[in-house]
């Protein structure tokens, strides 16, 4: 009998410790939070639109347009160059000119498309150092509470770890890209 109430007397001393410890720990968190800017891991929102889409479908159709065009330029110069022309020497020299015009034209719209996309890779590289951070800062934390909440924060892991590799992905797109813009100006 006597060991009965001295387990239970432990039993409850160890539940109102725990209650104790549960009650500061969640006020010094609170206290914390409020006064500390938000830590990466808890800054991981990335449902929230940081790009406007519009802008970034106009920056597309934009860098469609100059590559179109460069490659139209390309191919003109590269008829204009082999081509045999006949003439007098005013007309050599126009027709030379008018190749080198294009050919700085071409040089031109190269430059202004490896800036958009040199730009466009340092953004993208951000975000990607941005969910990096916040996936470090995530690995190796134990989740504590209901099913539901233990679930949406793996959800959330797993749609950090989707959102990096689609934006390496894109990278890797861009990389692409440059290197062939790069290699056809030297066809």
């Amino acid at each position: 009998m006597a060991m009965r109430i001295v387990k239970k007397t432990w039993i409850a001393i160890l539940a109102m410790a725990t209650a104790v410890v549960a009650a500061c720990t969640s006020a010094k968190r609170t206290s914390d939070n409020n006064n500390a800017e938000p830590s990466p891991v808890d800054n991981d929102n990335l449902d929230a639109k940081n790009d406007d889409s519009v802008h970034k479908d106009s920056i597309n159709v934009r860098r469609a347009e100059l590559q179109e065009r460069l490659e139209s330029l390309r191919a003109t110069i590269r008829d204009r160059e082999m081509s045999c022309v006949y003439g007098s020497p005013e007309v050599l020299q126009s027709y030379s000119a008018h190749t080198r015009e294009l050919r700085h034209e071409a040089d031109s719209l190269q430059k202004v498309l490896l800036d958009m996309l040199e730009s466009e890779k340092q953004s993208l590289k951000e975000r990607l150092n941005s969910i990096d951070e916040t996936i470090n800062g995530r690995s190796g934390e134990k989740v504590y509470g209901p099913p539901e909440m233990i679930n949406n924060y793996n959800s959330r892991n797993s749609n950090l770890q989707k959102s990096r590799n689609s934006i390496q992905n894109e990278i890797n797109k861009i990389d692409r890209e440059i290197y062939n813009i790069k290699n056809n100006n030297r066809q």
